[in-house]
């Protein structure tokens, strides 16, 4: 009877430690799995990562081509500013209506809400 406890005992937590865990990974994430994010993800390509360039950006055209890429391109990039480490810009629907507020660093092309 011991070894049967035991079992059940093991078996318990193993349920409370390795499988309700990944449960709580997928609701939190509308049943993404691990990954995912606001944006459905960001696209990987030769010059791009998951957050941005991953290279150095240099002007506000760059920046804001990245800024277009990273939100699929369906939005409009306005009052783009060049401060010493950063750009900075608002992000619109096509119908105008503010989506964002985000800075591209100029040295690795990161991009990150500041709304």
């Amino acid at each position: 009877m011991k070894l049967i406890a035991k079992y059940a005992l093991l078996a318990g937590m193993v349920v409370v430690f390795v499988v309700l865990p990944e449960f709580e990974a997928l609701a939190v994430n509308g049943g993404r799995g691990k990954g995912g994010g606001p944006y459905g993800g960001y696209c990987r390509g030769p010059r791009h990562g998951w957050y941005g360039a991953h290279s150095p950006v240099k002007t506000a055209e760059e920046a804001k081509q990245l800024i277009r890429d990273f939100f699929n391109g369906r939005v409009v990039v306005e009052n783009l500013l060049e401060r010493e480490l950063f750009f900075e810009a608002d992000v619109k629907s096509e119908k105008g209506v503010l989506i964002d507020i985000v800075i591209v660093d100029n040295r690795t092309g990161r991009i990150r809400s500041i709304y």
